[in-house]
């Protein structure tokens, strides 16, 4: 069944229910008024029946001529003992002498609900000047007005709620369709995405932004734009990574093609083949490791997340990569961070830090300085900066540092050894947890990288 089917006949049902419930209401209210509205006509007409003398002379009840001033139409009244007994009873309805009668000591009034109409009767007891009761007056009435006004009643609520389902039916078709036009055209955006491969996106007028299905489609266009996004991204790295594993291979390919002719013959040839192989298949090893990284850390496998000193961290990194490639890394950690652990991968960050340093060695010549501080405004975020003096990055090519395979042209070539995925790496590495990066730098003067890291950041979800 379709969805608009269903919301017209809930709409539908749930008006027939309200309908039915205001109904019975009405129903039960009008006979309940009109009752008791006839209830004490017959108590009012009741009170110069109770002042006539005769009433009060047993003897006088067998005749009834004195009663008959105080007869209404359709109406019956009767004298009954204390055992129960008619005495006396006059009516213009013979079918009123049916009910039963029974004395009480004390006054009431009731509604009998019998096959033809409703009836309504009071009964008061009957006591002398002597405070001695001699029995009970009832009077009684047959409501055969009321009754065709309650038919009428019936066959006008029947109609309006007949009425009001049909109405409802035809609105709820109508503004169903209307709700559900933009369900509509998604589903067809969407279908004809999976059809033609294409990544479409639903038009939506600025009116509907606040309603929850501006909502939906505005989610479903952030959506479309972020798998495009990402698709274009997927396209661009295997673009790239085709072209920086063909570079290797064509040079490994061509040398061993050469060394295959000549090598055998000529010294120098294949000294020159194998030194070049080599340093291929190793550049090819470091571009492999380098492609396997990217992906762990967009997935977040194999993070042992724990606890550890971010400021030893620090220090010791420092002075590895100091001793390694005989540069000066000054640091400058910040006494408020010394001791205090950090949750996260100590193997990433780790990495993190040798990814910056290691671009601060290549691009500079003088001293690196790496600051290691609380963040001024929020004393659980540490602040990790890497300074260096060199040649600087131009603005426009700012934005687009942390793109894979991405180099600045000139000086980050590939002379510098690099394949373009450190600074993608290190921006994983910092958005697994839960931390910022950014880059300020200007040409001829220097870089620097700030890096903000959470101490106490929950792993992420795998």
């Amino acid at each position: 069944m379709r969805i608009r089917i269903k919301i017209t006949l809930l709409l539908a049902a749930s008006l027939l229910l309200v309908m039915l419930l205001f109904n019975i209401v009405t129903y039960f209210t009008v006979v309940r008024i009109t009752t008791n509205s006839q209830i004490q006509l017959l108590w009012n007409a009741i009170q110069p029946l109770m002042s006539q003398t005769e009433l009060y002379h047993p003897a006088r009840w067998v005749r009834t001529s004195w009663l008959k001033p105080f007869l209404m139409p359709q109406a019956m009244i009767r004298i009954i003992d204390k055992d129960s007994v008619i005495q006396t009873q006059i009516t213009t309805n013979e079918k009123l002498k049916e009910i039963p009668a029974y004395f009480s000591n004390r006054s009431l009034a009731k509604t009998l609900n019998t096959s033809e109409a409703l009836i309504v009767y009071i009964q008061t007891p009957i006591i002398d000047d002597k405070n001695v009761t001699l029995g009970a007056v009832q009077i009684v009435r047959k409501l055969d007005t009321l009754e065709q006004y309650l038919s009428v009643l019936i066959k006008v609520l029947m109609l309006t709620t007949m009425g009001s389902v049909i109405f409802a039916l035809a609105c709820g078709m109508y503004y169903a369709k209307i709700i559900l036009r933009p369900i509509h055209q998604l589903a067809f955006v969407m279908e004809s995405n999976q059809r033609n491969g294409v990544f479409k996106k639903l038009e939506l007028a600025p009116s509907k932004h606040q309603d929850e299905l501006g909502q939906l489609i505005h989610t479903f266009n952030s959506m479309i734009g972020k798998l495009e996004h990402n698709f274009n991204l997927q396209k661009q790295f295997l673009a790239d990574a085709s072209h920086e594993l063909k570079t290797p291979l064509t040079i490994i390919e061509s040398y061993a093609d050469l060394l295959r002719r000549w090598g055998g013959s000529n010294k120098e040839v294949r000294t020159e083949a194998v030194e070049a192989i080599h340093s291929e298949a190793t550049r090819l090893r470091k571009l492999t490791h380098a492609l396997l990284t990217v992906a762990n850390t967009e997935s977040g496998e194999h993070m042992l997340w724990e606890a550890f000193v971010l400021s030893e961290l620090v220090t010791t990194t420092a002075v590895t990569l100091q001793q390694a490639f005989h540069r000066e890394l000054r640091c400058e950690l910040d006494t408020a961070l010394e001791g205090v652990t950090m949750s996260g991968s100590p193997g990433q960050i780790k990495q993190l830090l040798i990814i910056l340093l290691d671009n601060a060695i290549k691009y500079s010549q003088g001293a690196v300085l790496v600051t290691l501080q609380p963040d001024p405004r929020d004393a659980q975020i540490a602040v990790l900066q890497v300074t260096d003096r060199g040649i600087g990055i131009e603005p426009a090519d700012l934005p687009r540092l942390f793109d894979r395979f991405y180099r600045v042209d000139k000086a980050r070539s590939r002379s510098t050894g690099g394949s373009g995925l450190g600074l993608s790496i290190a921006y994983n590495i910092v958005r697994l947890h839960k931390g910022t990066i950014v880059i300020d730098s200007k040409p001829g003067e220097g870089t620097r990288v700030t890096v903000k890291l959470p101490l106490n950041a929950a792993p992420p979800c795998r």
